[in-house]
């Protein structure tokens, strides 16, 4: 392999570094029975997504609604993680028996995030909203950061209790997708190492 194609599979292997999850879909207008709030666009998730970036060990964190998110009127996004251990259940009385958590990042529609008490830089254009969070503010339960799973549900925070609720996308734990995968890894190493390689040998 000489040096051109050595670039040339670095540079293929550093694209994957970008990759992104793919998207859950859930079904629009599909807002809960028990919520007791208002059916606003804002609270009607399309689809999201959360991806593990083994690089620089961080949980990206995006979802998609029916309609413009920044402003509406007390919407939030609870992206719940189960980092293993013992964990919470609290969704089976409103059709959700499968969600289980044990941690929450929180993005509101005005602009703020938190983890616990970590405020988290949050990001909105239309009717998406992304956050990036620190695997260091999601510390581990017993599982590793690739097993993670995560279940993603709209609130009304003006309300209390269940019936603040509005949409669970998905309805069920997800694993988390691992960006990049190990073989993307593999192979920008690779790639570097013999452009290091042959360079020394010019040299």
């Amino acid at each position: 392999m000489n040096l051109r194609h050595v670039a040339a599979a670095a540079a293929f292997g550093s694209l994957t570094l970008g990759a992104q999850a793919a998207p859950v879909a859930d079904a629009a207008g599909d807002f809960l029975a028990s919520f007791t709030g208002t059916q606003q666009a804002a609270l009607d998730v399309l689809s999201s997504d959360v991806s593990f970036d083994v690089v620089h060990q961080r949980f990206n964190l995006h979802a998609v609604t029916s309609g413009a998110i920044a402003g509406a009127p007390g919407a939030a996004y609870v992206f719940g993680f189960d980092r293993g251990g013992a964990a919470n259940s609290p969704f089976g009385a409103i059709g959700a028996p499968g969600i289980a958590f044990n941690a929450t990042a929180v993005l509101r529609s005005n602009g703020t995030g938190s983890v616990g008490a970590n405020p988290i830089s949050v990001n909105i254009v239309g009717n998406e909203i992304f956050a990036t969070v620190l695997a260091s503010l999601l510390p581990s339960n017993g599982a590793v950061f690739e097993d993670y799973e995560w279940a993603l549900w709209s609130i009304d925070a003006t309300i209390t209790g269940l019936p603040r609720n509005a949409d669970f996308a998905p309805g069920v734990n997800t694993l988390v997708a691992v960006v990049p995968e190990p073989a993307s890894l593999a192979l920008v190493a690779l790639g570097l190492a013999g452009i290091g390689a042959l360079r020394r040998r010019r040299a």
